[in-house]
């Protein structure tokens, strides 16, 4: 393990994208359960008087929601801590010398 700060930096940069790329696809796979949860809520709804079936249907869609509020705020944070690591790798950069992007 090196102690070098560019090495660390970037191999942090490096696991924050890659973390932050699944989050995305995780995110993208929820929006489309969410959305589903929520027509199949609906469905049950129009064509169903059974009030155990309707009670499970909003269950599902509500947890669906909230897991995709996680994710909002989880994306959030990986975007701000992106933020700052490139700030810590700018403000390590030695004066004078062009800062690698």
């Amino acid at each position: 393990m090196t102690n070098d700060p560019e090495v660390v930096l970037t191999s942090s940069l490096h696991a924050i994208d890659a973390a932050r790329r699944r989050a995305s696809a995780t995110f993208a796979v929820g929006w489309f359960a969410t959305f589903s949860a929520l027509v199949w809520f609906t469905h049950v709804l129009r064509t169903s008087d059974d009030l155990e079936r309707a009670l499970s249907a909003a269950v599902v869609a509500l947890v669906f929601a909230i897991l995709l509020g996680a994710f909002s705020v989880m994306l959030y944070v990986a975007r701000m801590t992106r933020r700052i690591l490139r700030a810590i790798e700018l403000a390590i950069v030695p004066p004078g010398s062009p800062p690698e992007i």
